[in-house]
């Protein structure tokens, strides 16, 4: 088994959010959601886990751990993989996380 670490010093702002089939556009947002950069756990050079810096409604707020699809732990870490991972990042989830912000972001429902 090969585990690697890889620490990536990229900003993410929110962009998204998605509840009850809807898309809303984030129009502004507290500092606190901004991520500051994230920590990738490979194994045999997969995603297994990911850690934020920053708050995140899909992530555990004491230990930062970024809930991630599935689907993605079974492709192998590559350029297009990192993009996926940080349009994820860039989005909430408000059907399944572990706080709502709804009271400190502004939002707009997006047309689709």
């Amino acid at each position: 088994m090969n585990i690697q670490k890889v620490d990536v010093r990229k900003p993410i702002g929110p962009k998204k959010i998605v509840h009850n089939g809807e898309v809303f556009q984030i129009l502004s947002y507290p500092k606190k959601y901004f991520i500051k950069g994230y920590k990738i756990t490979l194994v045999n050079g997969r995603i297994d886990n990911v850690h934020i810096n920053g708050s995140h409604p899909n992530a555990q707020p004491h230990t930062g751990k970024f809930c991630i699809p599935n689907t993605l732990r079974k492709m192998d870490f590559n350029d297009d993989t990192q993009e996926l991972l940080e349009t994820i990042l860039s989005q909430y989830n408000l059907n399944n996380c572990y706080f709502t912000p709804w009271n400190e972001i502004r939002y707009k429902r997006q047309e689709v």
